[in-house]
């Protein structure tokens, strides 16, 4: 029987050294080598992972897996939509939104496993302007705090709250049109998938594979009312806050009087326009889940 080629796609500094090199001896262990041929790639540089999964769908590489976080698992997926080519998950980062939103095991050793008995979802992908995404994109508060965070040493949960924590003081809400309205919104969140990662389901009612854009608008809080919805956020009922409003369609607008900073897959953008438009492409990333 031929063996079936399969590429991961290892970022090398997410979960740290000795994290991707037992993820590394797990495959050797645990990837069923009756049925893989498997090849370890290292991301050498931003945008690397991208290079890699572009050169495996010319290859004609039925599978890419992504080990690392989220942003590692869009620079690996951004190459394989409209391809033959699935992505596969092996969860390193600090959020793993797509891995939670599809079930993908936490634990590296039970994600290996899944992969010797694939099963395959076809899943739609969104834009920002002409940046893909695959779970959540927005403006406001999140985008500043992910600028901020990928500027800190520290990685994990906690120290992106001691970040939320630290800036919500300083934070001024963005003025923005939205649709045919103005706002002053403290965040615009739109999602593919229900959540930003951490099981924080910032967009819970989203699906993957609906065709469809969910989009939640968090007006201005006070403390109280911050500390009330992070409740509401892990609890998966935001879009119940008085403070949140909530839409769904297939293309969203929104315009502000300087060029946008965004968020997208958590990360950080810069964008040199003062327009974002949202859409979205049904059906067109394979994963493995």
């Amino acid at each position: 029987m031929n063996k079936q080629a399969i590429w991961f796609i290892v970022n090398p500094i997410s979960g740290g050294k000795k994290v991707h090199q037992s993820i590394v001896q797990l495959i050797d262990n645990q990837l069923d080598m009756n049925v893989y041929s498997p090849k370890i790639c290292y991301t050498e540089y931003s945008g690397h992972a991208t290079e890699i999964a572009a050169e495996a769908v010319k290859t004609g590489i039925p599978t890419v897996v992504a080990i690392g976080g989220d942003g590692t698992v869009n620079e690996v997926g951004k190459a394989l939509i409209r391809t033959n080519t699935a992505l596969g998950i092996i969860p390193t980062g600090s959020g793993n939104g797509l891995a939670r939103e599809l079930a993908i095991p936490m634990k590296a050793a039970k994600a290996i496993e899944s992969l010797n008995t694939p099963v395959s979802k076809i899943i739609d992908v969104c834009y920002a302007n002409d940046v893909p995404f695959f779970c959540t994109a927005g403006i406001g508060f999140d985008a500043h705090c992910a600028e901020i965070f990928s500027k800190t040493k520290g990685r994990g949960m906690l120290n992106y709250v001691k970040v939320g924590f630290t800036e919500f003081w300083k934070y001024k809400p963005l003025k923005c049109i939205f649709g045919a309205s103005n706002y002053e919104v403290f965040s615009i969140t739109f999602g593919n998938a229900s959540q930003f990662g951490n099981d924080a389901y910032i967009t819970p009612t989203a699906i993957i594979d609906d065709g469809l854009i969910d989009c939640t608008i968090i007006n201005p809080p006070s403390a109280f009312q911050a500390l009330s919805m992070i409740g509401q956020l892990f609890n998966g009922n935001i879009h119940s806050s008085e403070l949140s409003e909530n839409y769904r369609g297939t293309k969203f607008k929104v315009s502000t009087e300087q060029n946008l900073l965004i968020h997208y897959d958590g990360e950080p953008l810069q964008l040199t326009t003062n327009v974002l438009t949202i859409s979205i492409s049904e059906k067109s990333l394979r994963v493995i889940i």
